[in-house]
């Protein structure tokens, strides 16, 4: 009775999740690939048209075909949201991230998502929208942010954290060919590499904020946040809270986004030790699974939201105290 639609690779994670507390609950997932190993959990497995124009039949069959009450639309958002009114004819509720198509249009554009939460007077880190190459030299001469920050640029669109660097004039020309995972390049190397790019695409400019960063998936319904658990970001560790002043800030952000379904805020602290939002995705997190290890099942908490299910045992409601994780990358047999 609940339908995943194509995804990221995290959906195993969550369908994972859900199946650890709700075994008997029908998942049906699909996709445009063929994605074994996201699928692995699921009862049912469908390949989605490649045609967009055969989606809402698609859709129609399946709904009908298995009974599905929820759905959960991974990819496309915009279209699930133009074809809601039709989707929930059929007797499903859909669930995007969103509940208002302009707030998803402002979180994919960090320019935007700041400008909205300084109207909300909610701290969110300092962005300045770069449209050339030559914007950038004079505002990285002018120093806005001070002349001991340190800088940093990513795509005003983008996920996955692609795009971003720091940039300063003290390290070598070729670091960031050498040694890209510290994200550092040469300001100079990175200015002039721009002025050659015939296609500038628009980057954000801030101040770099040594952290710790805080990565707050959060099931919210209609704006309002049914559960939040922050994962802290500690080098190649990561622990997780349940409460506290990031997740103060994530609950407040998501309302005026009006979120919807499982979503995801990052923070970071100011100097003072204070969060400012970075971001928010609306959509679950790539390290959503790790929360397995918490002791909160937050995909659980999402079927329960949404299909009206009768309350969980605590286990998905209890923090595991000092609980650290490492990711590790792992392959499995498809």
């Amino acid at each position: 009775m609940l339908l995943f639609t194509e995804g990221l690779s995290s959906q195993r994670e969550i369908i994972s999740g859900i199946k650890s507390l709700f075994p008997s609950l029908f998942i049906v997932s699909t996709h445009s690939q063929e994605r074994p190993e996201i699928h692995e959990f699921s009862d049912i497995t469908e390949a989605e048209p490649k045609d967009v124009d055969e989606r809402l039949n698609f859709l129609r069959d399946i709904i009908r075909k298995y009974g599905i009450k929820l759905l959960h639309a991974g990819k496309h958002t915009l279209w699930y949201e133009a074809h809601r009114s039709l989707i929930e004819s059929l007797g499903v509720t859909l669930v995007t991230g969103v509940s208002d198509v302009e707030m998803f249009d402002i979180a994919d554009s960090k320019i935007r998502f700041a400008r909205l939460m300084e109207q909300y007077r909610l701290p969110v880190v300092p962005s300045i929208e770069i449209t050339s190459a030559s914007q950038l030299e004079d505002e990285l001469k002018s120093r806005p942010f001070g002349h001991d920050a340190l800088y940093c640029v990513k795509p005003v669109k983008g996920i996955y954290g692609m795009g971003f660097w720091k940039l300063s004039d003290e390290v070598p020309p070729a670091r960031c060919f050498y040694d890209t995972d510290s994200r550092m390049a040469n300001t100079g190397v990175f200015l002039h590499a721009m002025k050659l790019n015939e296609d500038f695409k628009p980057l954000v400019l801030m101040p770099y904020l040594d952290g710790p960063e805080r990565s707050v998936d959060m099931v919210v319904k209609n704006g309002n946040v049914v559960k939040a658990v922050a994962r802290v970001k500690k080098g190649s560790y990561q622990t997780f809270e349940s409460q506290g002043p990031a997740i103060d800030l994530a609950t407040a952000c998501a309302s005026v986004l009006k979120a919807d379904g499982i979503v995801n805020v990052q923070t970071r602290n100011a100097p003072d030790g204070s969060p400012v939002l970075l971001e928010i995705n609306l959509r679950p997190s790539g390290g959503i699974g790790y929360l397995a290890h918490s002791g909160i099942n937050l995909p659980a908490v999402f079927v329960q939201t949404y299909l009206g299910l009768e309350p969980l045992s605590n286990a998905v409601e209890r923090l595991i105290p000092d609980m650290m994780v490492r990711p590790l990358t792992q392959a499995i047999v498809v």
